[in-house]
Formats: C-alpha cells, structure tokens, sequence
C-alpha cells in the first residue's frame, strides 16, 4: 500500500512540475565533511548564478553523518564555517521526490575533460554524489564565496590563530587516516610515513627553519608512530590537539593560516591550501598520477613527492 500511495504521489508531484503549478529546483544533495560541503554549494552556486532556484539536501546529516567507516562524525559545519552563505534547505519530501525522479548520475561528469561539464542542466533536477568540476569553481567561485574569518573560532582557536600568524615560515601538516588510511576506491593507496618523511625534508631544505602544526584525525598513531620518523625536532612542531570531529572547520581555518600547506589523501589540506591568499606558499601533495592534473593548476607552486 505504501509503495502505491509513493507511486501516486511522485506522479503528481512531477504534474505539478510540468504544470507550472509548483516552481522546478535544482537540489544539491550534501554529505561529507567541511570541503565536501564547501565543493557541493559551489556546484549550487553554478545554477543560482544562472537564475536557477537552487536547495540542498542535508538528508545525509539527518540518517548517517558518518564516515564510510562508520567511525568518525561528519557534521553539516558549512554554515558554522561561514555563515553568511546564502543557503535555502530543501524540502525533505521534495528532496525524496526529486531524488527517486529527477537524479542525476553523477559518472557522466568523472572526466579530465572539462568543458564536458553541468552547464546544460536544467531543473527540475537532483545532484547527488561527487561531481567532477571545472576549474573556474575552485579559481573563480571558492573565492568569491569562502574567504576565512577568525571571528567562527573559539577563544583556544583564535589564540592558536593569532600564533601561527606570527610565524614566518609556520607549515600545516596534514595526516589524514581514518577511512583513508587503507587502499580506497577513489583515492587509491594511503599517503606513507615515507610520502611524509619526504614532504618534511623538503621543507626543512626550502625554509631553512621551518614550525610544522600537525593536524590529523588519528593524533595518536601521529604521536606513536609517525613524528619519529620525520626529520624533526621537539621545539619544531605542535600537534594541534584541540579540535575534535565536531570542530574540523576549525582546522581547516588553522591550516589556511599557515604560509605553507603539506597535504593528505583527502581534501582538507588541498582546501587549506585554496583559502590561503599567499602568493608564496608552497603545496607539496602526493605523487598521484589520478590527482596531478586537477590539483597542479588549482593551486599554485605545487610539489609533488
């Protein structure tokens, strides 16, 4: 009988679609973490720039909210982040209308190429997963919309902020593991203690004297296994230890303070990296044929290693 009476009611919403009666959208479908956000309102911004009544999905945060582990929170922080975002929720029963009727498969835009890309969509239409995007989202909308703000953080926050900005040549490093620190579909094998021992060693050569603050989400196997390892010394680092899964926006903000970015599988760095204003930074990522070509003409003065 459910099955039915949902049968019936798609029928008569894609009607009043048709009709004129009800305004066609674009909804957006959010999950993941702050750059996944930051990544999939850009992708919104693409349609509302071009007239198009655009609404995001958070069924995600309300079902799930965890990583593909199931281990780690993956909180709806883009508004905490900046809230000045013009952001309209969808409707929970739109977003399951458009979502069984209006989907679109997101394979067709997993492509190097892009001028093969979204702009021929119209509503009524629904976005879910992961899609690839041009490169003027990351040069041109990112920085229109996103630009970091101290004023989001917590007094702890701020301090470290205020710190780290009067560090000459300050190095965020990232260390991202959890769901990524095994073999992953899209992301291949996970950055080693060896990509790392590199990334350090390089910036010791380049900056001379470099102040490395240590971000990860499994700060313990930082502590026990990785920091020996590296070519560093006791007073060259701080492993930032006062944002939990429920403050990630706040590293991200962190690492964006820094001159200079040493990045992880995963977005976090590479984002960190994008709302930096620096000129001068340099941003060493893994040697990762699948991502070169995206990441080299995003940012500027990238490393490979």
């Amino acid at each position: 009988m459910k099955k039915v009476v949902k049968k019936i009611l798609l029928k008569l919403y894609s009607f009043l679609i048709w009709s004129k009666i009800v305004k066609p959208e674009i909804i957006v479908m959010m999950d993941g973490g702050i750059c996944s956000q930051m990544h999939q309102y850009l992708l919104g911004c693409i349609y509302r720039e071009k007239g198009y009544l655009v609404t995001y999905d958070l069924a995600f945060y309300r079902n799930w909210a965890k990583d593909e582990n199931g281990v780690f929170d993956r909180n709806f922080d883009l508004l905490k982040a900046f809230p000045l975002l013009c952001f309209q929720k969808a409707n929970q029963w739109e977003a399951f209308i458009y979502s069984k009727v209006y989907a679109t498969n997101n394979n067709y835009f997993d492509q190097s190429d892009e001028d093969i890309f979204l702009f021929d969509i119209k509503p009524p239409k629904y976005l879910g997963g992961y899609f690839h995007s041009p490169k003027r989202v990351f040069t041109d909308l990112l920085p229109k919309y996103f630009q970091v703000s101290p004023d989001v953080l917590d007094d702890d926050n701020k301090l470290l902020y205020r710190e780290i900005e009067s560090v000459k040549h300050s190095v965020a490093l990232h260390i991202r593991r959890g769901d990524l620190k095994a073999t992953h579909i899209a992301y291949g094998e996970p950055a080693s203690i060896e990509y790392f021992r590199k990334a350090v060693s390089y910036m010791n050569r380049t900056l001379g004297e470099p102040y490395f603050y240590i971000f990860s989400d499994e700060l313990t196997w930082v502590k026990n296994e990785l920091i020996k390892e590296l070519s560093i010394h006791s007073g060259q680092y701080n492993v930032v230890a006062i944002n939990g899964v429920d403050k990630g926006y706040m590293d991200l903000f962190l690492m964006a303070r820094c001159a200079h970015q040493i990045t992880s599988k995963g977005s976090l760095g590479k984002f960190a990296a994008l709302l930096s204003n620096s000129s001068e930074k340099i941003v060493v990522l893994c040697d990762d044929p699948s991502i070169e070509y995206v990441w080299k003409e995003r940012l500027l003065n990238t490393v490979f290693l």
